[in-house]
């Protein structure tokens, strides 16, 4: 794959909402194994486990693109509340490029063999985790979710004030931001309501109503005409679903909440390289 291509992948990817130097690194790997391809399906493995080898980095490079993508599309409230899951994300994603690789590795000219050894070593020295602050907003968004408020409760200006402050760390301070980001929940809404996700849904509604609330501070001539639709809070209440024990991971999968808070440990730094790939794919 020449530059030119890569750059029409990465332009079509576009920037990262948050976890910019998660998304920094693991990207700069994505682009060196995409420069590498087109001479890996050049050597022409005829072989079985060679096609299948091949077959198995090209889905590694689809999950690696759509972890990518995932942070430069997705709402920044839902990525920040759900920042620890997508840390497991992107381990997953560099243990399948990880995984890959070394099955091609033994099947390729030495030449090439010599540079997916460079790619590995690179990759086995990336630790990704949260920047600070990403964790501290998601933690003061969480806080908003955990108070249960529903939607017919009346204004309450410590809510408001708690989440103009976490919007504003996230960079949503304009009309124009907050348009943006209210269009991203409601596809996360369309999403979640497609998998009939009552739990994910009544919780990013939540996020949609906080902010369209937050919305008015902001004086505009920009609108949006379909921001009326969805704006009918969905059942069950937020209330109902924390109260649960229970919170919403990015999958769709429910986690019990003592055990991750909406986040979840990954112990994998303290093993070695082969082990975190084996017990993060049977995940």
């Amino acid at each position: 794959m020449d530059t030119s291509e890569i750059e029409e992948n990465l332009l079509f990817i576009g920037e990262p909402k948050l976890h910019g130097e998660m998304c920094k690194s693991l990207c700069a790997m994505y682009v060196k194994v995409l420069a590498i391809f087109p001479d890996l399906e050049a050597a022409r493995p005829r072989s079985t486990s060679g096609i299948q080898a091949l077959c198995a980095l090209h889905i590694a490079l689809e999950k690696t693109k759509n972890v990518l993508q995932h942070c430069a599309d997705c709402s920044k409230l839902y990525l920040a509340i759900t920042g620890d899951s997508v840390v497991l994300k992107f381990e997953k994603a560099r243990c399948a490029l990880e995984d890959s690789l070394r099955r091609v590795e033994d099947i390729v000219p030495q030449a090439i063999g010599g540079q997916i050894a460079e790619i590995l070593v690179e990759l086995g020295r990336i630790e990704f985790s949260l920047e600070p602050v990403e964790k501290q907003i998601g933690d003061e968004i969480i806080a908003l979710l955990q108070q249960g408020r529903n939607f017919s409760s009346s204004n309450d200006n410590n809510e408001l004030e708690s989440f103009h402050q976490a919007a504003g760390k996230l960079g949503i301070t304009s009309s124009r931001a907050a348009l943006r980001e209210r269009r991203a929940l409601k596809k996360l809404i369309e999403r979640a309501r497609a998998e009939e996700d009552k739990r994910k849904e009544s919780i990013i509604a939540y996020l949609l109503h906080l902010m369209r609330k937050y919305s008015k501070l902001f004086r505009s001539e920009l609108s949006d005409d379909n921001d009326s639709q969805g704006s009918t809070p969905c059942s069950p209440t937020v209330q109902g679903s924390l109260d649960d024990g229970v919170v919403l991971g990015r999958n769709g999968c429910a986690f019990d909440r003592q055990l991750s808070k909406l986040s979840f440990s990954i112990s994998s730094h303290t093993s070695g390289d082969q082990s975190r790939c084996l017990s993060l794919q049977k995940s």
